[in-house]
């Protein structure tokens, strides 16, 4: 069996300011969402947010608490049937975009947009 994406799993500082954004910036709905986490799912694979980790279990799985720019190198790609559309939501929530829906020469559709946290999401699609 090849590899596949089963889950994207971000660490965030403040989770109910993250559901808020990805619910109603993005549209997308929460499947499960707990005292930790939150759970989305985009048909891939799960989108999970949950509550950063105390630095004792961090160190228990050989890793570091996120540092004050916890989103910089990560782009969390999104594909929608209309970006337009989810642009308008995005904007209409204040959402931090970092661009406007633009044609790019790879063949998509896409803006980009930064969540509580500092994660950059491109949304996009394929271009008709």
């Amino acid at each position: 069996m090849a590899p596949t994406t089963h889950q994207v799993y971000l660490m965030t500082a403040d989770l109910d300011a993250s559901v808020e954004f990805y619910e109603q910036s993005l549209g997308l709905t929460c499947t499960d969402h707990g005292e930790r986490s939150a759970a989305f799912d985009t048909g891939q694979c799960t989108l999970k947010v949950e509550r950063d980790f105390d630095e004792e279990t961090l160190a228990a799985f050989g890793m570091s608490p996120p540092g004050e720019s916890r989103g910089d190198g990560v782009v969390v790609v999104l594909e929608v049937d209309d970006v337009d559309a989810v642009y308008e939501t995005a904007d209409e929530h204040d959402a931090d975009t970092l661009i406007q829906p633009r044609d790019v020469d790879w063949g998509r559709r896409m803006f980009l947009v930064r969540d509580p946290d500092g994660y950059v999401l491109e949304v996009s699609q394929p271009i008709a």
